[in-house]
């Protein structure tokens, strides 16, 4: 290759233009005295130009510059040849194709000793992924915030509403008062919204495993419910589809993200003439397919071909970042799976995701117990929770069956292992301080293993890595606050009825 003299270029001219490569970095430059503007060809593929295809002049460069950036360019360029320094900006443009990059420019004017204006310099470099990387590092980062927050909020909470939820069961027992029933829903319509908060709050790791969606999406609904109650009627149309290997935060930030997405394109106070619809099925592939659809305003076709680019959004400035349909199609697109928007302006829009079935076993739950008889004995149980009103609440609720002890530490609870006490049951917290519940899991595998077998765990989450992977390797049961508390009767006679048995004992 020669350059414009007919010369070879130097191996010093071949090495810059490899950096110029590898920075997407184009180079242009003006000559004050004979008004000549020289492009690079790397300024034409950065301004979506074939190379030649037009002539270099300062009116191609600002005419694809971003209209809402222009004012910004054209001072950057006036500033250049004023004086010496050398402005930075970042701005937009815009290619003849429509797609919009993010552009860091620089300029530099030369002058003579009387100070003259010589030349000017510029460069412009495509930073458009390291933009975008930079906005999902600090988005993952406040999601990580979020989530934490979110489940420490949803551990305070499940506490004291497990306390609450076990009172009312004992009343609903024995009075026949509506109010009960009413109270017994709001705990429940709670338990609901908790559950969400802990299941979308664990976003810093990708841990997979099989979920079932109709569940998944029912809990996104639980989210996102005040949303859509003003603006339409929420229809489910659920098939259950097969299980999907996911992580369960990041798959349901996805059907947030498409309800939220929904509920905003649908004037606020006008449900009765609006839909919302989730419809759930397998293909004839045996995919699992979700569909969201709404009456909503629609999108244009222009927007459609951009819907999912980073940074991309329809919202005014400031109510939107353009990256939440990004992000959902990079997790739809990380599972194997596809996601998809068939949409018209006035008639509403559908997205359509698309995921591979989960290919891991699947785990059927344990059979339920059978209902205690009248002969059942009296077991002896330990109830092990660091928080005061459910673990007092929890023994009253058992000791019409049973002996009920109360510790409020793992710490006391390995004191009285230590000093030989056994139970047909314990019950306990995992999230505790000092010694967590695995911990204790864990101490009584060396000191008394069959009372290790005999746990079950009532917990208001497992925000912990640690606690995370023990409940994933571990076989005893496990219950989440606020639980189903004739459930875990029938666990508790089933585990003093096998205690009875065991030859050990």
């Amino acid at each position: 290759m020669a350059d414009a003299s007919g010369q070879s270029p130097s191996r010093f001219q071949r090495m810059l233009a490899d950096v110029q490569a590898l920075a997407s970095l184009a180079i242009w430059e003006w000559d004050a005295a004979t008004d000549d503007l020289f492009w690079c060809d790397a300024l034409y593929e950065l301004l979506g130009h074939p190379p030649r295809e037009v002539p270099a002049s300062f009116d191609r460069l600002v005419e694809r510059v971003h209209p809402d950036d222009l004012a910004s360019v054209k001072d950057r360029l006036a500033r250049s040849r004023r004086d010496r320094s050398t402005p930075c900006l970042e701005y937009r443009i815009v290619r003849p194709s429509g797609e919009i990059r993010t552009i860091q420019g620089r300029t530099r004017g030369t002058f003579d000793d009387s100070g003259t204006l010589i030349r000017i310099v510029g460069t412009e470099q495509d930073i458009t992924e390291t933009k975008e990387l930079a906005a999902r590092l600090v988005f993952s980062d406040r999601m990580v915030s979020v989530g934490t927050l979110a489940g420490g909020v949803a551990h305070e909470i499940n506490n004291p509403l497990a306390a609450i939820a076990t009172n009312l069961e004992m009343l609903a027992e024995t009075q026949r008062d509506p109010r009960i029933s009413e109270a017994r829903h709001a705990v429940d319509r709670i338990r609901t919204i908790v559950r969400g908060l802990m299941a979308f709050g664990r976003t810093a790791e990708d841990l997979r495993s099989p979920l079932e969606l109709d569940r998944l999406i029912e809990l996104a609904i639980g989210m996102t419910h005040h949303e859509i109650r003003h603006r339409a009627r929420l229809v489910r149309n659920f098939g259950s589809p097969p299980l999907v290997n996911a992580n369960e935060s990041r798959l349901g930030h996805v059907f947030m993200n498409l309800l939220i997405n929904a509920a905003e394109s649908i004037p606020d106070g006008m449900a009765d003439r609006n839909e919302i619809r989730i419809t759930t099925r397998t293909d004839p592939a045996g995919w699992a397919v979700i569909e969201i659809r709404d009456s909503g305003r629609g999108i244009s076709p222009e927007a459609r071909s951009r819907i999912f680019d980073p940074f991309y959004t329809t919202k005014p400035v400031g109510e939107g970042t353009g990256l939440g349909l990004s992000i959902c199609h990079g997790i739809v697109r990380s599972l194997g799976g596809d996601i998809m928007v068939c949409s018209e302006p006035g008639k509403g829009s559908t997205f359509r995701v698309a995921l591979p079935p989960a290919t891991a076993p699947t785990l059927h739950p344990a059979p339920a117990a059978a209902p205690a008889r009248s002969e059942d004995r009296r077991g002896q149980v330990l109830i092990v929770d660091d928080d005061v009103l459910f673990a007092g609440s929890l023994r009253r609720y058992l000791a019409r069956e049973h002996e009920v002890c109360v510790v409020n530490s793992g710490r006391e609870a390995l004191a009285k292992f230590r000093a030989g006490a056994q139970y047909d049951v314990i019950l306990c917290d995992l999230m505790m301080p000092e010694v967590t519940g695995h911990e204790l899991h864990d101490a009584l595998q060396q000191l008394a293993p069959e009372q290790a077998d005999r746990i079950i765990f009532v917990t208001g989450g497992a925000f912990s890595r640690a606690s995370r992977q023990f409940l994933e390797r571990n076989t005893n049961r496990c219950f989440e606050k606020p639980c189903d508390l004739q459930e875990l009767r029938a666990a508790v006679r089933a585990r003093v009825s096998a205690a009875s048995s065991d030859p050990e004992r």
